[in-house]
């Protein structure tokens, strides 16, 4: 149980204050400053396990069915934690996407190079699978060079690289159902099922706002293309530090609080400053057991921003959907999954929760074959086939580089990679 004030003054904002000027000896940062930030962070690791176990304690009082039913309330379900019951992925044909992309950086050029395959699983039995590849049946064979002659900033560029390496890997699954008639049950996507931050749509670079509006309308192919043949598409997420979840339930605990004298353990040890040291990750890791989901909540809430404005009137023609989330716990040495899906806007609540059901049934034994790492096989196998190895890279630069010597042209690097020491 955690004790009233166990949140010490020195890390009650997150971080460690300064009793004296910035910069000290290298022998007093190894001694000293690290011995107290061990000390802080085993504190507060202590503080984030017995909250965790306080929540946990709490599942049965933490109902939220009086609120579910409401647009503006994310959580889509009674309880915090439900089970998940494994299904056989014996006949299921799932297909994944995922890409790559390295930019270099010269004076009058700037090179993009992408690379983007899309993996396809016939599964023949629990444990063993059929595989092809889209569009190189080899499965490595599919890149394109970007290029930009303009002098925009760094950010600008950074940015249009993301925003083609997207654009790649969502025109790849259009096209694969569009030539391809063979039945898709599942799509996984590398990452969040929306394509954010929503803002670039009304970026001051026009470049920048067309390829992101051109981003957006390939994902809304791809909506319909799913809902028009039947297939659950999904966004698996590696990595967030998002706390949209997490922030949620601290003010569902605030509402339940004045009707449940049970949840005022929660005013005892002060849970408002203690969820700030959380994100959904930080806190699903410790709250779920191998085998649990977490609640399914609404995640397009930057879209329904914009919705309500009188800015962008077609967002609601691109995502005539809803997009909700939930945080599967696959293998016991690992974070949990962040996995998103997309309802129609016409659907019911109970429907939400279906859904969730039957796509964290399959993901859950697609991803649970390494106790470290729960991630789905498609997707890593995704992953590795399109990630680019330095040789690839090397081996266009140079050419590259070959064919501007017959011009008498070559790349002038910037200084921080030509120092003379």
């Amino acid at each position: 149980m955690i004790e009233q004030g166990m949140i010490k003054k020195n890390h009650s904002k997150g971080y460690s204050k300064q009793e004296r000027s910035i910069g000290t000896t290298k022998e007093r940062c190894l001694t000293v400053d690290l011995t107290k930030i061990a000390k802080e962070f085993s504190s507060i690791e202590k503080t984030k396990q017995s909250f965790a176990q306080l929540i946990r304690n709490q599942l049965p009082n933490l109902d939220f069915s009086e609120y579910i039913t409401f647009y503006s309330y994310r959580i889509k379900e009674m309880s915090l934690v439900k089970p998940v019951k494994p299904t056989s992925i014996k006949g299921l044909r799932i297909a994944a996407v995922d890409g790559s992309l390295v930019t270099k950086k010269f004076q009058g050029i700037d090179l993009i190079f992408l690379k983007s395959i899309v993996v396809k699983y016939f599964f023949t039995s629990q444990h063993s699978a059929e595989i092809k590849y889209y569009p190189d049946v080899s499965g490595y064979n599919n890149y394109s060079i970007q290029t930009n002659y303009f002098n925009i900033n760094e950010n600008g560029i950074d940015l249009t690289g993301s925003l083609e390496q997207t654009f790649m890997e969502i025109n790849q699954l259009n096209s694969m159902l569009k030539n391809n008639e063979e039945y898709i049950d599942l799509i996984i996507l590398d990452g969040s099922i929306l394509v954010t931050p929503i803002n670039l749509l009304f970026s001051k670079n026009y470049e920048i706002s067309k390829r992101y509006d051109r981003v957006l309308r390939e994902y809304r192919n791809l909506y319909k293309k799913c809902q028009e043949r039947g297939i659950t598409l999904v966004g698996s997420i590696k990595d967030t530090r998002t706390a949209a979840l997490t922030n949620t339930l601290t003010q569902t605990i605030q509402m339940l609080i004045s009707e449940k004298k049970i949840l005022q353990e929660f005013l005892k040890i002060n849970y408002r400053e203690i969820i700030k040291y959380f994100s959904d990750y930080d806190l699903f890791s410790r709250v779920l057991n191998v085998g649990e989901r977490s609640c399914v909540f609404r995640c397009n809430t930057d879209i329904d921003k914009i919705r309500h404005t009188n800015i962008k009137k077609n967002i609601p023609n691109y995502f005539p959907v809803d997009f909700f989330a939930f945080y599967l716990k696959n293998v016991p040495y690992d974070n949990p999954l962040r996995i998103e899906f997309f309802m129609d806007e016409s659907h019911d609540i109970k429907d939400i929760s279906k859904k969730a059901d039957l796509i964290a049934s399959i993901i859950y034994p697609l991803s649970n074959l390494n106790k470290n790492y729960g991630l789905p096989v498609c997707q890593i196998e995704a992953h590795q086939r399109s990630v680019f190895k330095s040789d690839e890279i090397n081996l266009i630069f140079n050419s590259l580089k070959t064919l501007l010597h017959k011009y008498g042209i070559s790349f002038f690097e910037k200084r921080r990679n030509r120092r003379p020491f």
